[in-house]
């Protein structure tokens, strides 16, 4: 038996709560629950799913690295998954992302799922991920090397 439901929020900062709260509205359909303005600093809920807020935290003085980093030089949080509900859901996902510039447009066919990876404007890489009907990443056995990029306009599953 599991004790939790999942992750409730992920805190973050940010350089511009606006920027951010627009673009992920923009790119994941994602809805501002709470904008707060306490003890000289400005934090938000952005509603993900059904299940999943991202919390940023918008402080002065603090500096929010900006730009794409390499990966494992991000900091405590290298990046983080969001879980498409469909392969639909999948694809206007990427079709949102690639154009709004945030996605070089390749897809990964990891053998239980399929990814790609988004930017947000703090610098943060984001995968979004379909997991394959049927399947589970639970025991999968599949390795990078046997990743391969898919053409999402003709992959059928």
């Amino acid at each position: 038996m599991s004790l939790l439901d999942g992750v409730h929020h992920l805190a973050t900062l940010t350089a511009d709560l606006d920027r951010l709260i627009a673009f992920y509205e923009r790119i994941f359909g994602a809805r501002l629950v709470a904008d707060i303005e306490e003890e000289g600093l400005r934090h938000a809920f952005i509603e993900l799913g059904p299940m999943t807020l991202l919390h940023p935290f918008q402080i002065p003085g603090i500096d929010v690295p900006q730009g794409e980093l390499a990966i494992f030089d991000r900091g405590r949080i290298d990046h983080f998954a969001l879980r498409a509900s469909s392969l639909e859901a999948f694809r206007e996902l990427h079709r949102r992302a690639v154009a709004n510039a945030v996605d070089s447009g390749e897809v990964t066919d990891v053998g239980p799922i399929l990814q790609f990876g988004v930017t947000d404007p703090d610098g943060l890489w984001i995968e979004v991920t379909w997991v394959k009907p049927g399947m589970t990443i639970e025991g999968s056995s599949s390795r990078r090397a046997g990743w391969r990029t898919v053409d999402l306009e003709t992959y059928t599953g």
